[in-house]
């Protein structure tokens, strides 16, 4: 719902860091992935890996998940309805509407909580690794189709920084800025963000505006803390606000049929705001490292639009409808259709341990300890919609078409969920370098 097309127009570009030298070699870059939460080279990692380094997301312009998705065989991404709502298949295996994912997403090494934080800006990444086929030995909960790790880049130990401008067409821009360095000998920093304001390219010809408008701004902020040779401490804080339009559908006789226009007499809305804390800890030992994620995240997001069948009030099907008499008596109203609303609301803590081996032992292992403790809320409704555009529902239902019948845009229904749900896993893997070319694990 909120993917962009590029015109490729760099506007403005300055770095802080010294200049660059490029050469060419005729040596391929090797490649290094945490597929198995240990680093290995991908040429040697038996996990079925597509992995796209920080070079190849620059050159393959990837800014959303959807970008690199459509560059990985056997995964498809279909976002539709509004930007918290990602429908990711891997190898068969997939979703339903408001359900967790069937890939388990990592970023930083940090289990996002709730699939509608997927859909969202990717900058200053330096590693993507999609994972195809079940990971649940290493990855728990929702791993059965794959999993999809995104590293961000770390902080620098110089001071080094870049901006970017680009024009994005129908019109509208996208910047994306960084700076990075040392504050103190051993404490780094790495501020990054992300701002896209975009007009829209789809016609509603019935309110003559565009339906999909975006503003979309992300930060990111990493301080990593090199207490020690053996103890490091990486936190990252992660924010994200994006306001956008949903719900312009157009229904019609054929379902290939691409060229009706979109005529809904409700633009709608899209809000989502979330804020993801996380810190990570290495102690390196002689036996191995002792990793510790400690991560918070909250998640807000706010949808409204015209409902079924997605056509100006007048030609509404409950105008034709029996239901559309009912709704009439209700009203009093001589014209009849609805709107709709759903609201989200997620919060969530969760804590991973786990132990590793040295990773250039013969014999490797990898044991650890996942809990995650989330607060979930989902309000699902409808409207009258009398003209008067369309309310915002969250925890509390507007009144009754029963109780008010006054009301600018009554309350139809409200269906609602609350879970308090607590989620451990246990997790384990062995490894055994039988010669060069063989090795046996269990996991």
């Amino acid at each position: 719902m909120t993917a962009l097309r590029r015109s490729h127009v760099a506007l403005l570009s300055a770095a802080l860091a010294s200049p660059v030298t490029f050469a060419q070699s005729a040596l391929l870059e090797e490649v290094v992935v945490t597929a198995r939460k240990r680093d290995e080279s991908l040429q040697d990692s038996p996990v079925s890996v597509r992995a796209f380094t920080a070079n190849e997301i620059r050159s393959a312009g990837i800014t959303t998940p959807q970008d690199f998705i459509a560059l990985t065989p056997n995964v498809t991404l279909v976002q539709t309805q509004n930007a918290g709502n990602s429908f990711i298949t891997m190898r068969g295996i997939t979703q339903n509407r408001n359900s967790e994912m069937s890939a388990a997403v990592l970023v930083d090494g940090v289990l996002m909580s709730n699939p509608a934080q997927f859909n969202q800006q990717l900058f200053d990444i330096e590693q993507i690794e999609v994972l195809r086929g079940p990971q649940g030995a290493l990855y728990g909960r929702n791993a059965i189709g794959g999993a999809i790790t995104i590293v961000s880049k770390a902080p620098s130990e110089k001071l080094e920084g870049n901006m970017t401008v680009t024009a994005v067409d129908d019109p509208g821009y996208r910047v994306k800025g960084v700076v990075s360095g040392p504050i103190t000998d051993t404490l780094r920093y790495r501020i990054a963000g992300s701002y896209t304001d975009y007009d829209g390219n789809i016609d509603n010809e019935f309110l003559d505006k565009e339906t999909n408008p975006v503003e979309d701004f992300s930060g990111r902020i990493r301080l990593m803390w090199e207490a020690s040779d053996t103890l490091t401490a990486d936190l990252r804080v992660s924010y994200g606000d994006l306001d956008t339009k949903a719900l312009y559908y157009r229904i019609g006789d054929e379902a290939d049929n691409t060229s009706l226009d979109v005529r809904n007499n409700n633009l709608g809305t899209n809000e989502r705001e979330f804020i993801n804390v996380a810190l990570k800890v290495d102690w390196e030992t002689d036996f191995g490292t002792l990793i510790s994620v400690t991560a918070y995240d909250d998640l807000d997001e706010l949808l409204t639009g015209d409902g079924f069948n997605f056509l100006p009030r007048e030609e509404s099907f409950f105008n034709f409808d029996p239901f559309g008499g009912f709704i009439k008596t209700l009203t009093g109203d001589d014209v009849v259709d609805l709107s709709q609303n759903q609201y989200l609301e997620v919060e969530s803590w969760s804590q991973e341990i786990r132990f590793v081996s040295p990773a250039e032992n013969r014999l490797r292992w990898i044991v650890g300890g996942y809990v995650i403790q989330t607060d979930r809320y989902i309000s699902t409704g409808g409207q009258i919609d009398r003209g008067f555009g369309v309310f915002d529902v969250k925890k509390t239902g507007r009144p009754s078409v029963f109780i008010d019948p006054t009301d600018p845009s009554p309350q139809l229904g409200l269906l609602a969920d609350q879970q308090d749900n607590l989620a451990w896993a246990l997790f384990g893997e062995i490894a055994y370098d039988i010669n060069d070319q063989w090795e046996a694990s269990f996991s």
